[in-house]
């Protein structure tokens, strides 16, 4: 299967932008155009379990580089 996602960012729509809202509410600190990509990946039914997995390697591999 292939998924083909932008790479032009297109701002928030009203209703990601209250859930974006939601978020830092929340004290999640996260990049609108982060945020973006995981609402596109939950779109595209990317299971969510998925994402939080793939940004655990991340976070890992960002703080080992760093």
């Amino acid at each position: 299967m292939t998924i083909y996602m932008s790479t032009e960012f297109t701002p928030l729509k009203s209703d990601e932008t209250q859930l974006f809202e939601l978020a830092r509410l929340c004290n999640l600190t996260i990049d609108e155009r982060m945020f973006k990509i995981i609402l596109e990946l939950l779109k595209l039914n990317i299971k969510p379990e998925a994402i939080i997995q793939v940004l655990k390697v991340l976070a890992k591999q960002t703080s080992t580089s760093s």
